[in-house]
């Protein structure tokens, strides 16, 4: 590695920015102009390697076609921020150089060898200037007019201590104790990120034999840092969390309401306990399993409370016209004959009633190409949509259905003549 490459990828090898200052008169040098330039491909560079990351952004396949290995056109930043652009398809010649990880190690004869294809950052100085000699006896110089950012495919002999990436998930025990939060900043307080001892960034590993013929298959991922710009971090966000559906709607008002019994009875006793949502539902999913409808009930001999399966119908209809979706819970006859005419404490008391959709299980229906998804279920504080960015979660609400009025009158009759 070279001293100036140090100082490029270290990141207080330069322990601070400077830049000219210009004023009327000011005679500019080399030195002058380099500044000039080195100040804002320093600054660049710093933020590529610390901010964006380093790996390959997109492109650069590694392939092999008539026997030949190729590069495709595209582009990286190498772990000192510098991009590195290929915009031709490149040949590789599958002859290995000596690698660093050798130095002072002997490497044995093998009948296969594991090659690393890698790419670094190169400048490549173009345009030859001659310049005159400025004294008697000095022969002709020349410099170069321009220095071009270029590139370097190179190939080594594959071992395990190539730069690979470092991931920030938890693994110990002691690391999922923590939260996220504090994990990561742990992390980040334990320093910035040194280059590798090569800036070579690897595209692909492949086996050659002997005679430097391809074997089996080229691996362009396994070896291959990716860096994960904005749009793919987005598509991937969008894959695992996106077009989740939410419950939009209930028919009891809101969470924790108190319904009179008469609209009680003309609508969720009438009508079904109504949910809806704002995706098309894989019905088969919306069922007695993940769609269940409780009461609160007292048990008379011990004055505990438990909540009791109400026996019904669960049904989902979709109106592709206005995108309506909605699962109801219709209550069967029997448990209704039983509110309304034989001895009820839901009637002489009212009750609590609780609703639950079970997430995990209710998926969308993955219509047009679109992504299957579970119900993003969460109803936190209560509030619609429910959800909170993930897939799954119960959603639960509940409600209290106050008794009838002739029954608050019987109550009371009974109060008096008691």
């Amino acid at each position: 590695m070279k001293k100036d490459d140090k100082k490029r990828c270290g990141i207080c090898e330069i322990p601070y920015f400077e830049r000219n200052n210009f004023y009327f008169g000011k005679l500019m040098t080399v030195r002058d102009f380099s500044a000039e330039q080195s100040y804002f491909n320093e600054k660049r560079w710093l933020i590529n390697r610390m901010v964006n990351g380093w790996g390959v952004v997109c492109g650069l396949d590694v392939y092999e076609k008539d026997g030949k290995v190729y590069v495709k056109p595209g582009l990286a930043i190498d772990c000192c921020g510098r991009e590195i652009l290929v915009c031709e398809e490149q040949e590789v010649k599958l002859v290995p150089e000596e690698s660093h990880c050798l130095e002072g190690k002997e490497e044995k004869e093998e009948e296969l060898k594991n090659l690393a294809v890698c790419i670094e950052f190169h400048e490549c100085k173009t345009e030859v200037i001659n310049i005159s000699p400025v004294a008697c006896e000095r022969k002709e110089k020349h410099e170069f007019n321009r220095i071009r950012d270029a590139f370097k495919i190179r190939v080594f002999p594959l071992h395990d201590n190539m730069p690979q990436h470092n991931d920030f998930c938890p693994h110990t025990a002691e690391d999922k104790s923590k939260s996220l939060d504090k994990y990561i900043c742990d992390r980040l307080r334990e320093g910035c990120p040194e280059c590798p001892h090569s800036h070579c960034l690897v595209l692909a590993t492949l086996t050659v034999d002997q005679d430097g013929g391809l074997v089996g298959e080229i691996d362009a991922c396994s070896r291959r840092k990716i860096l994960h710009s904005n749009p793919v971090l987005y598509d991937l966000i969008n894959c695992f969390h996106g077009d989740l559906p939410h419950v939009i709607g209930i028919n009891w008002k809101e969470n924790g309401a108190e319904i009179k019994w008469d609209d009680f009875e003309k609508g969720i006793y009438k009508h079904g306990v109504q949910v809806m949502f704002d995706r098309k539902l894989n019905k088969d999913t919306i069922n007695g399993n993940t769609f269940l409808f409780q009461v609160k009930m007292e048990d008379l001999d011990t004055g505990n409370y438990r909540y009791e399966q109400i026996p019904g119908k669960v049904s989902y209809k979709y109106d592709a016209g206005t995108g309506e979706s909605t699962a109801i819970f219709e209550v069967t006859s029997e448990w209704l004959y039983d509110v309304y005419f034989g001895y009820s404490r839901i009637r002489e008391k009212g009750a609590e009633f609780l609703v639950v959709l079970k997430g995990d299980f209710i998926m969308s229906a993955g219509d047009n190409g679109k992504h299957v998804r579970a119900l993003d279920g969460n109803f936190i504080g209560g509030k619609l949509p429910s959800g909170n960015g993930t897939q799954g979660g119960d959603f639960m609400s509940w409600f209290f259905v106050a008794p009838p009025e002739e029954e608050k009158k019987r109550k009371r009759r009974r109060r008096r003549t008691g």
